[in-house]
Formats: structure tokens, C-alpha cells, sequence
């Protein structure tokens, strides 16, 4: 997130930057306005070795894992404004799963889109999000920083390792006593393997493919078709000693606990 923050705001007024990165762990990530301080339980992210950020951009709540995270950095007057932009670059991700053989678009309008406190981010598409047969598969975001746009936002290549429910912070009347110690009992035999079920209303490239796509792979569709939808000379960059400055003084912003659970 202090990245992309600080790309967004060392921008330069004839440049754009695409992101391409996934995570280090199971990430829960929580959209700038949204309450989740009683509704998420920091302790059971630790004990399940993930971790959790407050993003820069709007939205809802997204588990960042078995994943590809895109962000678009650009001059907020290069595509026409905020709306305008976010129609351009989902339509550059539907021609990107499109060139993998996925029968992708953008969901029509269907009513009034979910506020903030309207829970897990794939549980319904909004208008103008990319969907495949009515599940949402890709979940964006937006920022103005400055004079640069930030759009970032989740392409699902399977289902996460941690559900975004066995976070939830348990009922008052579940809560353990003082002294009180939660314990599982032990399991006798093998564990039998199974698969997380997909986030809630949503889809993943597995299932939109009948099979798994890689990183690698869809890094590489993503990359080529935003350079046809935003056309322009393309470079292979690292970031910059300004760029990485930046990043590194916003780091603490976002390590902040008081800051992540102000809500």
C-alpha cells in the first residue's frame, strides 16, 4: 500500500505506472471509510499468520491470497475522470482474462451498490466491476492522491487459505471468560485435505477455467492488454531512490494499529 501511495504521488505529469505483485502472506485489507474494528478479530489474523492493512482507496474488505493485485497509477485527467477511468481499465482486465479463454465482462447495473459496512468485497458485482456469468472476479478500488488516479484492486486464481469468517470477532456470549483458554480437541488420524470454498458470491480463475491458471501467465495477459487499452511507450521499470524514499516514510502510516482499527 506505501507503494503504491508513493507512486501515485511521485507521478509524473506525462508518465503512467502499471503494478503487477502479489502478497507475502494471507492479507486482509480494509477499504479507507469502513468499520471493521467490532466486526474483526486482530488476534485470530495473527494466530492464523495473517496479517491486515487499511487501504488508501474506498470499498469493502478483500483477503489478498492466491491472487494477482494490479494497480494503475495515472494523471486524473488522462482518462476522463474517475468513472470514466474505472470503465476503461476493467475493460482492459476483461480483455486480458478474455485472451485466457474466460467468458468475462462488466456487470450491468443492478441496483443500489453496497456501502462500505456491506461485507466480503466478491459477494456481489457493482456496476461497470468484471464479472463472469453473474459471480464477480475482479475487485477494484479508487483514490485520487494529488493529481494522480490509483485503481488497484484483486484477480482471484483460487480460493484464499484463510476465510474472511473465521475472522469475524465472536459473539459477546462466545467470548472466552478471564482465564478462560480456547482449545481445539485433539484429532486422532490423518486430517483429510480439502479445498477452501470460493469467497462468498464471488468466483475464481480455477473455477471460470475449469482449471488452474499461474501467475506468471496471467501477469503476462494483464500486462499486454493494458498496454493495448492505454497505448503509450512501454518500459520495464524499478522504482526510483525518490519513489522508494516515499515509500519507506509511508511505511509506518500503514504498520499503525491505531490507524488500521480506527474504525
Amino acid at each position: 500500500m506505501a507503494v503504491d501511495v508513493a507512486l501515485a504521488k511521485a507521478l509524473e505529469e506525462s508518465e503512467g505506472v502499471l503494478r503487477i505483485y502479489r502478497w507475502a502472506r494471507p492479507t486482509l485489507s480494509l477499504g479507507r471509510n469502513q468499520p471493521a474494528r467490532d466486526r474483526y478479530d486482530p488476534s485470530a489474523i495473527e494466530a492464523l499468520g495473517g496479517d491486515v492493512v487499511r487501504r488508501p482507496s474506498g470499498g469493502r474488505e478483500v483477503m489478498h491470497d492466491r491472487e494477482l493485485t494490479y494497480s494503475v497509477i495515472l494523471p486524473l485527467r488522462g482518462l476522463g475522470g474517475l468513472r470514466q477511468s474505472y470503465v476503461t481499465l476493467n475493460q482492459g482486465l476483461v480483455s486480458a482474462l478474455r485472451s485466457l479463454g474466460v467468458n468475462a465482462r462488466l456487470a450491468p447495473r443492478t441496483g443500489r451498490p453496497p456501502g462500505p459496512e456491506g461485507g466480503d468485497c466478491f459477494k456481489q458485482a457493482a456496476e461497470g466491476e468484471v464479472e463472469v456469468d453473474g459471480r464477480k472476479l475482479v475487485g477494484s478500488a479508487q483514490a485520487r492522491i494529488g493529481h494522480a488516479l490509483l485503481q488497484h484492486g484483486s484477480i482471484l486464481l483460487a480460493p484464499p487459505s484463510i476465510s474472511l469468517e473465521s475472522l469475524y470477532t465472536p459473539p459477546a456470549d462466545h467470548a472466552p471468560s478471564p482465564g478462560q483458554v480456547r482449545m481445539q480437541r485433539p484429532h486422532n488420524g490423518p486430517r483429510p485435505v480439502s479445498f477452501p470454498p470460493s469467497p462468498s458470491g464471488g468466483i475464481t480463475l480455477s473455477e471460470a477455467c475449469a482449471g488452474p491458471i499461474g501467475f506468471p501467465r496471467l501477469s503476462a495477459a494483464v500486462e499486454a492488454a493494458m498496454a493495448g487499452c492505454l497505448g503509450g511507450r512501454w518500459a520495464i521499470d524499478s522504482l526510483r531512490d525518490g519513489e522508494r524514499s516515499l515509500a519507506e516514510s509511508l511505511l509506518g502510516q500503514y504498520r499503525c494499529s491505531a490507524r488500521t482499527w480506527a474504525r
